[in-house]
């Protein structure tokens, strides 16, 4: 048995089933968790299917997250998608079901599915992965939605089919969600939408970006600047990729100051490995896209640093 019939085989066992994402929601984890959604609802009508995940100015287009109460969770499966640590769970009480999934795209350092643990670190998206489950399980159906959301999921994570981890299967696969009718200039114009006050916010990103000695670029931001600007801690964080694509600087560092004690760094880069430097600081995530918390700027300067060795080398 294979591991797609194996999930379908669980899925099919029971007759409630709630979908959780990561805390911090991106286009990947919110579009995995109402595409499978989707899947499972249009395959199985009798089965009642919740999503529980944040509610994200940018990804309104794909609809609100579903509420579930404590007993929903206890009589329900639950599947975790697009969430490599137990820690990043967007709802802890995903413990409390009566069975586990985890489906990530992620290292796998932490299998906390019960039975099940489908890691592929090497797809450029959990959405892809989920695209695959439905396909393989030739009796399964899918809504427009869960397509797009599926599309969505794809597109935010692969970078515009930019990053590593895109292959000619990946984009045949996008071929046939076209053919499921997708509306994809709909989900571009959605996804590149920026309001007036995020335009003014690039434009200061951009003139108040530094550079280490050897070339990270890195941008620092709080509270106080965020304001300023009247954008939000999402909407500032989303702005990493404004640094990309400089000639000479192929690693890049977003930081953002969420609270007094906790600064949330986001690290980027084209064809240099930096996990590892975001692992050695208690972070983790891809290998050209990490992401790190610290306590205090004291640590943002020694990534800094790490980071700089690095390109030096």
């Amino acid at each position: 048995m294979t591991i797609y019939q194996e999930i379908w085989k669980t899925i099919k066992k029971y007759d409630n089933i709630i979908i959780t994402t990561h805390i911090r929601a991106d286009g990947d984890c919110v579009g995995s968790g109402i595409g499978l959604r989707e899947i499972i609802k249009a395959t199985y009508p009798e089965k009642n299917v919740k999503c529980i995940h944040e509610n994200v100015g940018y990804l309104s287009f794909l609809g609100k997250s579903d509420e579930a109460t404590d007993e929903e969770f206890k009589n329900a499966l639950v599947i975790s998608v697009d969430c490599a640590d137990i820690g990043r769970a967007v709802d802890p009480r995903l413990t409390t079901g009566l069975d586990l999934i985890k489906i990530d795209h992620h290292p796998n350092r932490n299998p906390f599915g019960r039975k099940i643990n489908f890691v592929q670190d090497e797809m450029c998206a959990c959405a892809e992965m989920i695209f695959d489950l439905y396909f393989v399980n030739k009796k399964a159906k899918i809504s427009k939605l869960g397509a797009e959301a599926l599309f969505t999921g794809i597109v935010t994570d692969s970078g515009r089919f930019k990053y590593s981890g895109v292959t000619g299967d990946t984009m045949k696969k996008i071929g046939i969600m076209y053919e499921l009718g997708i509306d994809a200039q709909k989900i571009y114009v959605e996804l590149e939408k920026v309001s007036l006050d995020e335009l003014n916010f690039k434009g200061y990103v951009m003139m108040n970006t530094m550079q280490t000695p050897n070339g990270v670029l890195y941008v620092k931001l709080n509270e106080e600047i965020r304001n300023k600007f009247n954008v939000s801690y999402d909407e500032a964080s989303n702005m990493v990729n404004a640094l990309s694509g400089v000639e000479g600087h192929p690693i890049w560092i977003l930081i953002n100051e969420f609270s007094a004690d906790e600064i949330r760094c986001r690290v980027r880069s084209q064809g240099i490995v930096i996990n590892d430097v975001a692992e050695k600081f208690g972070g983790g995530g891809h290998a050209n896209a990490s992401g790190i918390i610290v306590k205090d700027y004291a640590t943002v300067d020694a990534i800094l640093a790490a980071l700089d060795e690095k390109l030096k080398k």
